[in-house]
């Protein structure tokens, strides 16, 4: 008898109604590969936060843009070295894939610093920092596209 009573606890203490289930949007397929949207997503990569200004999300852009800007800004200071995307591995590749996420920044970086010199105590700290912004504005980038598809 204590078991059927556990199982018919169970989904209330999980939290899942047994009588109603949950409607979901109805996605636009469409919509992937609309001209809007890959204009923001191109533009979300390019200039960090500049797909969301123009989606009308502008206190998310300047937090973006200048969290970003931020940490390129510390990652240059530090001595951080942009990983090439190739003669060094393919360890090194998926850290260059991650980095290009900066977009234009990857390539101010690139074309006005000179490479880090590991011998440097800051070089790991500052190479993270590139890292580490790559990466979340690849986030942005597909936050920018379900923004545009209306996923939100």
């Amino acid at each position: 008898m204590l078991k059927k009573e556990a199982a018919f606890l169970l989904p209330f203490f999980l939290g899942i109604s047994l009588k109603e289930k949950t409607q979901y949007k109805q996605e636009q397929p469409e919509l992937y590969t609309a001209p809007h949207t890959l204009k923001m997503v191109g533009l979300s990569w390019l200039i960090p936060g500049l797909g969301h200004w123009l989606q009308g999300r502008k206190k998310r852009a300047v937090i973006l843009f200048s969290a970003l800007l931020l940490a390129v800004f510390l990652g240059a200071i530090l001595g951080g070295d942009l990983y090439p995307f190739s003669g060094e591995g393919r360890f090194r590749a998926i850290g260059a894939l991650c980095q290009s996420g900066l977009g234009l920044f990857y390539a101010v970086v690139r074309l006005f610093t000179d490479r880090g010199n590991p011998l440097n105590i800051t070089y790991d700290y500052g190479t993270i920092y590139y890292l580490i912004a790559g990466m979340i504005n690849w986030l942005a980038v597909i936050d920018s596209f379900d923004i545009a598809v209306k996923r939100k």
